[in-house]
């Protein structure tokens, strides 16, 4: 008789120590799956994601600008104005945007998801 293994639970973030009491967090990819975005326009859909990012960055004690680096699927890269748009929002008063790449032709679990937005970013002073 064989036995199902236990599906993992899966953090939406995780974080290394870094020298100087920094932290290095690593941000799940996060779609509007679940909300009143969800199977909407791209703008509001990467809102959301914006917004769930910010909040998974917030338990960690960091925040949209800490992000050093973002990676965007998109289902049609004939949504990316509309994603630009909102990422030009969601950075705007941020003195230096994070890195960013999008990748067009994603495939997404919830067919009215057409973005995913993952990020990486440190908190805390780094060591000189």
């Amino acid at each position: 008789m064989s036995q199902t293994a236990a599906r993992p639970s899966f953090a939406p973030t995780r974080s290394l120590p870094l020298p100087g009491g920094a932290r290095l967090v690593f941000c799940s990819g996060v779609t509007a799956r679940g909300s009143a975005a969800e199977g909407g326009p791209i703008e509001a859909q990467a809102e959301e994601c914006f917004a769930r990012l910010a909040r998974a960055l917030a338990a960690e004690g960091a925040g949209l600008g800490d992000l050093l680096k973002i990676t965007t699927f998109l289902g049609d890269m004939r949504h990316y104005a509309g994603f630009d748009a909102a990422r030009r929002r969601a950075f705007a008063g941020v003195e230096t945007p994070p890195a960013s790449t999008c990748v067009g032709g994603a495939l997404f679990t919830s067919p009215g998801c057409v973005i995913e937005i993952e990020g990486i970013a440190v908190r805390g002073a780094l060591a000189s």
